[in-house]
Parts: structure tokens; sequence; C-alpha cells
């Protein structure tokens, strides 16, 4: 059913709190990303029981059930009502959701909106867009979305995790070079790499393309095999999915096996070691997403992997559009968050349109060292983690 803007008034915040800080070092910018003026921000750190509506897939992933706990208490922090609505990682659940919520009539200060699908998103952030700034996090905004995301983007960047695993991936390259280690693959290692999604999933895609611009033709890519949606991302999807590619190139050479999320990992680790490779001694595991046990990560099975903390995205997520709330815009361009200690001063300036979090390297020496806003690994990760 078709959306009547005329049935609708566009909500307006009561009230809103101050939002990232001015002083909040950016690691890189650029001038790209939308930016918009809504309307006169209230210049209050005040929510005032002010609603943030969230549309997200399911909470019974680790990761995803972080971020939202994350979100809830920043918001109670800060004085604003929360809401979330889950869907089952099904794009057409998630329209009709949106539907019964405009249907409902209730007033949002602000949509905060993980789209199951990005690509096929757009109809359901425009119906959004007529009664409330919407804000899109995790997955990236699509070009036909953007003039109906007033906000902007907050949250993890896909294509920075993938370049940091390719980064890792070289980095661990280099190192075996020095110790002598013969590629199976002749002068280039010869390298699986699994994937989010099976090319229905921007997050996997946007990964893959940051990870093979770095690499570029450094590596002998055997495969890049998808991770279906419906397995959710962790072990067992990994698990599936690796004891499918690993045997088909076995006979080549497998030297390193790049896996997009840790969780993942740990499923790629048990299919190795069934196919009769020893992982970390003759295949060199290195992934993105920092989630799932890190047991392998410590005993050296799996070399690296890349902060993905959800307890940082949850809250940022928050803080951005009580940003844009207090100031009433956002500005042009895109920020990368710096590391820091702890967690800067909240206060009231239009946040920008694209802000993305920080993508340190996670490896068994540095793990019990890691302090960002306040909070170490495991804190960062919430439930997503485990020893």
């Amino acid at each position: 059913m078709g959306f009547n803007k005329n049935m609708w008034k566009k909500a307006v915040a009561v009230a809103v709190v101050a939002g990232v800080a001015v002083s909040m070092s950016a690691c890189s910018s650029d001038s790209s990303g939308g930016g918009s003026t809504d309307a006169q921000g209230t210049g209050t750190i005040e929510g005032n029981g002010a609603l943030l509506k969230v549309f997200m897939p399911s909470t019974s992933n680790v990761y995803l059930e972080a971020a939202a706990n994350a979100a809830k208490e920043e918001a109670a922090a800060l004085g604003f009502e929360i809401s979330v609505v889950e869907n089952q990682w099904d794009p057409t659940e998630q329209d009709a959701q949106v539907q019964e919520w405009l249907a409902s009539g209730e007033t949002a200060a602000a949509v905060l909106f993980w789209p199951t699908s990005a690509a096929n998103a757009t109809a359901s952030i425009r119906a959004l867009s007529e009664v409330a700034p919407v804000l899109q996090w995790n997955q990236l905004i699509m070009p036909d979305a953007e003039e109906f995301i007033k906000i902007g983007y907050a949250g993890v960047s896909d294509i920075g995790i993938g370049d940091q695993t390719g980064k890792d991936t070289i980095t661990k390259m280099e190192s075996l070079a020095k110790e002598g280690y013969k590629w199976k693959g002749g002068d280039k290692p010869n390298v699986i790499q699994i994937q989010l999604g099976q090319g229905d999933y921007g997050a996997g895609l946007d990964r893959t393309k940051g990870f093979e611009d770095v690499v570029g033709d450094q590596i002998n890519l055997l495969a890049t095999e998808g991770s279906p949606l419906a397995d959710g991302f962790g072990a067992e999807g990994g698990y599936k999915t690796a004891s499918i590619v690993i045997p088909k190139y076995l006979s080549e050479g497998i030297d390193i096996i790049a896996v997009q999320t840790n969780d993942m990992a740990n499923g790629v680790v048990q299919a190795a070691e069934q196919a009769g490779l020893t992982p970390g001694k003759d295949v060199f595991i290195i992934t993105g997403t920092s989630s799932g046990s890190m047991a392998n990560l410590k005993s050296g099975k799996i070399t690296s992997t890349v902060l993905q903390p959800p307890a940082l995205e949850g809250t940022l997520i928050v803080d951005v559009a009580a940003q844009y709330l207090a100031t009433g815009s956002s500005t042009p361009g895109t920020v990368t968050l710096a590391s820091d200690k702890d967690k800067p001063k909240l206060e009231v300036v239009s946040p920008s349109y694209t802000t993305f979090m920080m993508n340190p390297t996670v490896t068994a020496d540095n793990i019990g060292t890691f302090q960002i806003w306040g909070w170490d690994f495991y804190q960062l990760m919430g439930k997503a983690a485990s020893e």
C-alpha cells in the first residue's frame, strides 16, 4: 500500500541532546556526503522523553544484541525514549514493519534505520523521512536514498574493515616472507576470501572491495565464497561455507583465508583442521569483525581481527541523532573517529553526514591493553565477544 504524506505530520523533536564532541579528532575526512538543514535545533542536552525509533535485523545475533543494548543505555542516559523493531534478516518483513509503524500514527524525534537490504530499502526510507529525520547505520547509504536521509550515516565502515583486513594480510605476508616461508602459490600466496552474504548484503560487498583494493595483485585470489544471510554470520555459517570451499581448493594449496568476521573464522578453523590443515602453521586465517570467541585468536590459530565494537556503534548512533536534533543540521563530509582512550564530551555541534568508527587491529598481543571511550575490549564488544 502506498504512503500518503498528507495523512501524517512530520514529528518535531521536543528535546534533544548534544552530539559527538567538536574536539573529537578525525583519523580521516573528505568533502563527500550529503549534509542538510532540517529545522531550528533546540540546543538543549535534555531528551525529555522524545522518542528514537529503531528498525534493525534480529538481536538473536550477538553483535546486534550488544549494539541495541548500548543504544538503549545511551538513550536512557540522555533522557530519550527508544523503541526497537526487529526483523529476521528479511527486507520484506522490514518494509511491512515500517508501514505498520507509519499507520500507527506514533511520532518520533528521529528514526535510526539499519536496512536489511540497503539496495532495496529506499521506498521505506522515503516513507520514514516524511514523518521524522532518518539516520542510517551499519549499512552504507545507497545513492538513490541519500536525499531522504537528513541526519546521515553513523557506525561501522565496512570498506574500512575490509581495508584493514587487507593491510593485516599484507603485514602477515611480509612477516612470513622474512621468516623464509614458502607460498603454496609460488611467488604469491594462494588466498580464499569468505564473505558476508552471497552478493546480497552490502556490508560483505564493501568489505570485499576494501580488501581487494589493498591486496591487489600481491595475492592469488582463488575464490570469494559467500556465507548466506540466513546463517547469521557466526561460526556455524563460517564452518558450512569453509567446508565447501576448502576441499575445492585444497589440492592447489591454500596459504591464507581472509574471513570477514572472527566469529565466522572460528568455524573456518574447525573446517580447516578437518581438512588436514593446521591454522597458524600451514594456513593463516585473518579476519574482520572482532566478534565471537577469542580463544582461537589468543592461541594463534587466527592471526588477527579488526575491532568493530557494537557498544560503541549503539552509543554513536544515539549521539549523532541527538546532535542533529540539537542543531537541526548535519555537515557535508566524512570523519573516522580516533581511538580515544576516554569518551569525548558531548557538545552541541552539527554531526558530519558520515561518521565512521575506528578500525584498529586486534591480536593476541594487544587484546588485553585496549581501552577506547573508557571501555576495554570485552566491554566494547559486549556479548558479541567472549574469552
